[in-house]
């Protein structure tokens, strides 16, 4: 479709028959002091209803992500750069050029294949293919999209805003107007919304105020204003027409399914003012994947006041309390409660964010209190892990106290976001954490968990039994993006790495007379033929128990800026990460090196050094490469000869015949001085030398 296709011509034959949609210009005003009823309309109903069904099936995105891929692979393959798409694009000029009706029915065709395309490769993770997808329905149908009119105009301007292409809407829609269409009044609201134009915004979405989710998207503008009345009789506005929505939000990770979920009648009753607290939240996570800093922390530092206030207001049920206490059996009542909701343990990171949460806590950076673990057995991604922390926080398993307990963040929750640092002031928890870890080396503290000795040796017993028996083992993490779905064709991809750049690596692990044994899940390519390899991510004796032994018994775990890495680093073994990238510091251990993916400056012609990468607002879009792009800048991978030389370096250091970095020398007062303005952005880790040596701009 994409080539040789007569995209002037169309677009010249549909603008001259399109009638334009009548459009009224109107002032920008503040939000009325009113919550908005909205109309109800079939034609509104259809469209919230499309919004619910893509938020149901992203919730399951990881699930259908195989058959999402290859319905986006087969599009994209049999229409999108096919010549067959450009056949039909030109049959359909001809036909309009003869005012046929088969030239009308290939246009709607058209559009409508258009929309279905874009909405399959955002199913996929694939927002660029999607972009790429309703540009070309703009390119023909530009009538349309003016006109605000037809199923193409709303398709383009829904694919912008999933997408968070705000400000292309914005500059497709500058000001206030009247649009007669839901879906595109909320695209527009919620972009103006994020890009601060808070009146315009509400304009928008009081006119798309017919659906409960408007109403959150507006009562989001009232609370980013700071007008809390409003927000609250938004919100449980919006509670009334789906009471289940008003179910706890704390981190996107907690994967909450409000479809089974039963509220509580304080929950109901109270229901506008605690929402106020979630939607700060999700309006801090949602900037922050924007690339956006300030208004992330913003929003973060207005959600913890307002926790605050919910504390002084209301408090956990004594009867809560109780039970609470009757789940385990170091609870002290001596002490606040402290909630972790079940976002701690979707992912195992996320449990390896309990460990550097433990650690801020007998720092005295958190305050002492019961620190309560809400972990659903359904939710909780490695069950050994887990337990390992049974005598430091209080485990919560029983389905139906989790629910009773889960309204209660708003009051006393604790996230892995921010955390309340120096004077009250939003801090980010990673940084928190770096912190942590820092301070926790300088001390020369131990471990907090440790993996008890009977998994040990049981799980020693099935890997010698499974063929590895050499005295020692490394355990290597190559990120590919299939777990999460964000690898290639997605705008994610940066995180992610060439398995064909660490075989080198492997050989040199080999050659000293150890093993590897490769970690992952079964999405990742298969490492097969290769002496000294044990695929364990392919084998049969895969379980949560062997993963753990294997991140704790490694003499080394190789890996890069993933979540098994946040695991390992709670273990204490030997870390080296190459490959990194973050938008987010690093709380890694002291028994750790690494090398970073370096960030291009394409108008410069030059690497930009560390103290330029690693500063706000330039790190906060190293979260996607398409933010990156419009700023000018790529981020390249290590090279085979670098994540070698890593190896080399790291079992030099492990074997006491290389000088590590942390023994002093200029080159780590150089890289000190580089990273003085963030020094904490990588923990108590420190670079790997030959890889300064062969970038030595990254000091300047």
């Amino acid at each position: 479709m994409t080539a040789r296709a007569p995209f002037g011509s169309l677009r010249r034959r549909l603008g001259a028959k399109a009638v334009p949609a009548p459009t009224r210009a109107v002032p920008a005003e503040q939000p009325s002091p009113q919550t908005p009823r909205g109309r109800w309309s079939p034609r509104t109903w259809l469209t919230a209803s499309a919004f619910r069904l893509y938020a149901f099936l992203s919730a399951r995105r990881r699930q259908l992500l195989p058959l999402t891929t290859r319905a986006a692979n087969i599009v994209d393959s049999r229409l999108i750069v096919a010549p067959a798409g450009a056949t039909l694009l030109r049959l359909m000029d001809r036909q309009l050029a003869k005012g046929s009706r088969l030239g009308r029915l290939l246009a709607l065709t058209a559009s409508t294949t258009l929309a279905a395309a874009a909405q399959i490769h955002l199913a996929a993770s694939r927002k660029p293919s999607a972009l790429r997808a309703v540009r070309i329905l703009n390119l023909i149908f530009r009538s349309n999209v003016r006109a605000r009119a037809g199923v193409g105009a709303q398709a383009y301007f829904t694919t912008l805003a999933l997408c968070s292409a705000y400000d292309r809407i914005v500059r497709e829609v500058p000001r206030p107007e009247t649009i007669d269409s839901f879906a595109i009044n909320f695209a527009a609201g919620v972009a103006h919304m994020y890009r601060g134009n808070l009146p315009v915004a509400a304009h928008f979405l009081t006119a798309a105020s017919g659906d409960g989710n408007a109403l959150r998207k507006l009562g989001a503008v009232h609370a980013l204003a700071g007008d809390h009345v409003q927000a609250a009789a938004c919100f449980k506005a919006s509670v009334a027409r789906d009471p289940r929505s008003v179910m706890a939000h704390q981190n996107y990770a907690g994967g909450y399914d409000p479809s089974t979920y039963t509220p509580s009648t304080w929950e109901l009753e109270h229901a506008g003012e605690l929402l106020i607290y979630d939607n700060l939240i999700q309006l801090g996570e949602n900037f922050y994947h924007q690339g956006r800093y300030e208004d992330t922390f913003r929003s973060y530092q207005a959600a913890l006041d307002h926790q605050d206030s919910l504390a002084a207001k209301w408090s956990i049920p004594d009867a809560l309390i109780a039970r609470i206490a009757g789940a385990g059996s170091i609870f002290d009542p001596a002490l606040p409660v402290r909630l972790l909701g079940y976002e701690w343990v979707t992912l195992i990171g996320h449990v390896g964010f309990i460990d550097c949460h433990l650690r801020m806590a007998a720092l005295g950076m958190l305050p002492r209190a019961n620190y309560v673990l809400l972990a659903p057995a359904s939710k909780v991604v490695n069950q050994p892990f887990l337990r390992l922390f049974d005598q430091h926080v209080t485990i919560i398993e029983d389905p139906a106290l989790v629910d009773d307990l889960l309204p209660y963040q708003r009051l006393v929750g604790d996230q892995f976001i921010a955390v309340r640092g120096k004077d009250g002031i939003a801090e980010p928890w990673a940084h928190a954490a770096s912190r942590a870890q820092v301070a926790w080396a300088e001390q020369q503290r131990l471990p907090i968990v440790k993996v008890p000795s009977e998994l040990m040796q049981t799980a020693t017993a099935r890997l010698r039994a499974a063929g590895v028996t050499a005295d020692w083992f490394v355990a290597m993490h190559i990120r590919e993006g299939g777990y999460h779905g964000d690898g290639p064709g997605t705008t994610r991809q940066h995180r992610s790495a060439n398995v064909g750049d660490y075989l080198d690596a492997i050989a040199a692990i080999t050659a000293r007379g150890g093993a590897v044994v490769r970690l992952g899940d079964r999405s990742m390519t298969p490492l097969r033929g290769m002496a000294g390899v044990f695929d364990y991510a392919h084998s049969d004796i895969k379980s949560a128990e062997m993963d753990l032994y294997l991140c704790a018994a490694a003499r080394l775990f190789v890996g890069t800026t993933s979540g098994l890495t946040t695991a390992v680093q709670a273990l204490g073994t030997p870390m080296l990460l190459v490959n990194c990238i973050s938008n987010d510091c690093q709380f890694w251990h002291e028994r750790t090196d690494f090398t970073v993916r370096p960030v291009y400056d394409r108008r410069a012609r030059r690497y930009l050094s560390l103290r330029e990468t690693y500063r706000q607002p330039l790190q906060a879009l190293l979260i996607d490469t398409a933010v990156l792009a419009r700023h000018g800048l790529e981020i390249h991978p290590n090279t085979a000869q670098d994540i070698t030389a890593a190896v080399r370096y790291k079992l030099d250091c492990l074997d006491g015949i290389g000088r590590p970095l942390r023994e002093g020398g200029p080159q780590l007062d150089r890289y000190r001085a580089a990273l003085s303005g963030n020094p904490y952005n990588f923990g108590a880790a420190l670079p790997v030398p030959a890889f300064l040596d062969r970038l030595p701009e990254l000091l300047d």
